[in-house]
């Protein structure tokens, strides 16, 4: 069997990550995380995932400075950087336009529907 995409998950409720993590795998994606904001730069750049899955609202995190050094590095263009949250839809789409993510997931959404919604990111 191949190896499926890998998806990075930087969020710290763990019992989401987990849910998450079970959802992505029976689709076919390979799943890391990190529960902490500490070394984030250095988790992405060790595992080179395809996609960063990101809890915008993650305590400690600040999200400007790892958009801008994420931004700043090179084959950051390859990844789908997908915002992760429970704010509101509307805030979480305007966050993505202004900070050019390529899309949102709301954590209210059906979260057995990720491994789909990440699928459209990719031509297969």
């Amino acid at each position: 069997m191949e190896p499926g995409r890998k998806v990075l998950i930087l969020d710290a409720d763990i019992m989401t990550v987990m849910e998450v993590e079970e959802y992505l795998e029976h689709g076919g994606y390979d799943v890391v995380h990190l529960s902490s904001p500490s070394g984030a730069i250095s988790k992405i750049e060790y595992e080179d995932p395809e996609v960063l899955l990101l809890d915008i609202e993650m305590q400690r995190l600040n999200i400007d400075d790892l958009l801008d050094t994420l931004q700043a590095a090179p084959g950051y263009e390859e990844m789908v950087v997908v915002a992760f949250s429970d704010m509101d839809a509307d805030d979480l789409q305007q966050f993505c336009m202004e900070n050019a993510l390529n899309g949102y997931f709301c954590k209210s959404m059906d979260i057995s529907q990720i491994a789909e919604f990440l699928d459209n990111f990719f031509e297969y």
